[in-house]
């Protein structure tokens, strides 16, 4: 807890404290670190859409990449290349990429979580119609048909970058 008295001569540390601490602890929080994982469909999760579904835009990319740098490289030209509209870069941190999509008032940010054997597409957020209504550790289990078409459509652009390493 910091304490500042009005008389001290450490006011102005004080006060930059108190506005550098919130800070510090909303920047310390997002230094999660992503890592993909071989997907498990949890079968008692209801309601769910089909298993095909879920694994054509959730299901676990292998890669043998020497260097992350070529896979997020691999990732953001497959954003770039899919077909229809294109993603957008939204963010980025240790092990993922944040990629956007709008649509018609609509938009979905997926989590591609990333290292040197896998890649993962995992649900992030959304507005609209492409928000999740059954999300189980960030896969959504159950959405509309626009979204495992849009995303599909991402994943495949990706794993096509990604054979060209």
């Amino acid at each position: 807890m910091i304490v500042c008295l009005t008389e001290t001569p450490y006011k102005d540390i004080c006060m930059l404290h108190k506005a550098i601490l919130p800070c510090l602890l909303y920047f310390t929080s997002l230094l999660v670190i992503a890592e993909p994982s071989v997907l498990v469909i949890q079968k008692s999760v209801k309601p769910k859409s089909f298993d095909y579904k879920i694994n054509a835009v959730h299901k676990e990319i292998a890669v043998s990449a020497d260097n992350l740098a070529s896979v997020k490289l691999a990732i953001l030209d497959g954003m770039l290349n899919t077909k229809g509209y294109k993603w957008l870069f939204e963010g980025e941190g240790q092990g993922y990429i944040l990629a956007r999509f709008d649509y018609r008032g609509d938009t979905n940010i997926m989590r591609i979580e990333y290292n040197k054997s896998l890649v993962q597409l995992k649900y992030h957020s959304a507005w609209g119609d492409y928000v999740c209504k059954k999300l189980v550790d960030d896969i959504c289990y159950k959405n509309s048909r626009g979204y495992y078409n849009y995303i599909k459509n991402l994943r495949k652009s990706i794993v096509a970058k990604l054979n060209f390493l």
